[in-house]
């Protein structure tokens, strides 16, 4: 019986995790905030995402830059 408990809970969380995400993806984004860029100069987190992406962009900026 202990595992029909184990079960039912990691079933209704994973619910949950679905749930919340799909209504988060329904919500409107803010007047104001639609076109935020994330600032990642102060994050130590080397493997994110988003600091790579704006990496990129910083590197080709001074590209561009030097190449003029």
């Amino acid at each position: 019986m202990k595992y029909v408990y184990a079960v039912l809970i990691v079933v209704a969380l994973f619910a949950l995790v679905i749930w919340s995400y799909r209504a988060n993806k329904r919500t409107p984004v803010p007047k104001g905030c639609e076109n935020l860029h994330p600032d990642c100069k102060a994050c130590g987190l080397m493997d994110c995402e988003l600091r790579s992406n704006v990496l990129n962009k910083i590197e080709e900026e001074l590209k561009k830059d030097g190449n003029s």
